[in-house]
């Protein structure tokens, strides 16, 4: 845990640190920069591999590095890879059930420094089923140049479900397609009810467990 807790501080430091001797980045060339940090997460939810490494590849610097402090020596060097990892991440969630999923980024992109060099740090938030799930969220850092992405510090821990979803209430009416929390999991209505998923197993599916708190 110190460990992750002194990258974090040197990895935020960096961030502090930007080039004030260079010439600050335009407001067209932030635009850009946060252009390609979107299009570096849109990568994350597309399943064709060769248009993903292609978005990569827009989006980043030859040699672009992903790593996550939080895993020892975790680190990947270029756009396939991160690309393979990606497609590695899909194929978990479909192994969870958590699918499809949705990878957004929930706060403004911060962009400081110049063309030569820049540092980013935005939030992200993957969820699933419909934003029924909240999968996993946190805080990357990044650096580049040229506009375009060099490096990107992952903190990526556990996956833990988190039920996104109101509770189920007594009395309230539900059509098909509604979506609720019911004991630590996630139902979905197959046609009008007001019973709960434990009074009723034939209109409720259980889509996926989940808790409500992390």
């Amino acid at each position: 845990m110190k460990s992750i807790q002194a990258a974090i501080l040197l990895t935020s430091l960096s961030f502090a640190s930007a080039n004030s001797s260079a010439q600050p980045l335009t407001e067209s060339e932030v635009k850009i920069l946060k252009q390609n940090v979107i299009t570096y997460m849109s990568a994350w939810n597309v399943l064709d591999e060769s248009e993903r490494v292609s978005m990569l590849e827009k989006a980043t610097n030859p040699g672009f590095v992903y790593q996550d402090p939080s895993s020892a020596g975790y680190m990947l060097n270029n756009a396939q890879l991160v690309s393979n990892w990606i497609g590695g991440f899909q194929g978990q969630m479909r192994d969870y059930g958590l699918w499809p999923y949705d990878a957004t980024l929930v706060s403004n992109i911060e962009v400081h420094g110049s063309v030569d060099s820049a540092n980013i740090r935005f939030n992200w938030h993957i969820t699933a089923l419909g934003g029924a799930v909240s999968v996993a969220q946190g805080v990357d850092y990044g650096t580049a140049s040229n506009l375009k992405l060099n490096s990107i510090t992952g903190f990526f821990g556990a996956l833990t479900p988190k039920c996104q979803s109101p509770d189920w209430q007594l009395g309230e009416t539900y059509v098909n397609d509604s979506l609720v929390t019911f004991k630590d999991a996630i139902y979905q209505a197959k046609w009008w009810t007001q019973a709960s998923p434990e009074e009723d197993t034939e209109v409720w599916v259980k889509l996926h467990d989940c808790t409500n708190s992390i």
